[in-house]
């Protein structure tokens, strides 16, 4: 950003402003209706908020809410460069699940509900092998805040450490994964509260891009086979290579 670029930012423009005062507008109700709640139920009332709707509040909510958009973005994205990676690698597949969308497309005139999405079995099965073959090698960080937590087999981790969990392990162990399917036990998308409140919207979200992709393009990786994803550490990213879009005309 040059220096000009930055003068609107420096007399006091900014473009996030719009966005915060529509949060602001749209939230600020809900808040203090429950503070209210809360001053009538005591003790019965479960905490979610604290005691003023004030600025700082606010300003801390959408910062929350705007890191979560963005994150989300970021995610999604990452997940659906993966499949089409997976796609374009697997020519075996190429037919079945174009013919799947094809019958889809057809029966709902080329308007997609979400009921027309549930009826995607064989790609919503591809997609989540892709995101077990994708998933970093280690993720989800947990700090442990009591004096020390102690496992079953003995070992011990001192307070104050940072737990990465194994996710190459339980996105393979037969155990926890004897099912492909996006509840409690798929670790990629978190866990018990903190699992991500947006996988089902992701998902559908991916089907739907994937569904139109495929009815559109003959998808290729320039090779024709599977590209092997970047590995960073314990993290994995989308291939560099290249992906062929062939129009189906």
């Amino acid at each position: 950003m040059t220096t000009v670029d930055k003068l609107p930012l420096k007399f006091g423009w900014n473009p996030i402003t719009q966005h915060r005062d529509l949060f602001v507008q749209r939230c600020k109700q809900i808040i203090e209706e429950r503070i209210h709640q809360r001053k009538e139920l005591g003790e019965k009332y479960i905490q979610q908020v604290s005691d003023v709707a004030d600025d700082k509040l606010l300003n801390n909510l959408f910062g929350v809410l705007y890191m979560i958009v963005f994150v989300s973005i970021s995610t999604t994205s990452r997940a659906f460069s993966f499949a089409l990676f997976d796609y374009g690698g697997r020519p075996e597949l190429w037919n079945e699940l174009y013919e799947e969308q094809l019958k889809i497309h057809n029966e709902s005139n080329g308007y997609l509900s979400i009921e027309d999405v549930d009826k995607m079995v064989k790609l919503d099965s591809f997609l989540k092998e892709s995101f077990r073959y994708s998933t970093d090698i280690a993720n989800l960080p947990h700090t442990v805040i009591g004096d020390s937590y102690t496992f079953s087999n003995g070992n011990t981790i001192p307070k104050g450490r940072d737990v990465y969990l194994y996710m190459k392990d339980t996105a393979f162990n037969n155990k926890f994964y004897e099912e492909t399917s996006i509840d409690r036990s798929f670790i990629t998308f978190g866990v018990s509260k903190h699992a991500c409140p947006g996988r089902f919207f992701a998902v559908n979200e991916i089907k739907m891009g994937l569904h139109k992709l495929i009815l559109k393009y003959n998808i290729r990786t320039e090779s024709g086979k599977i590209v092997p994803p970047i590995k960073i550490s314990s993290l994995k990213i989308p291939p560099m290579g290249g992906l062929v879009f062939e129009n189906r005309n």
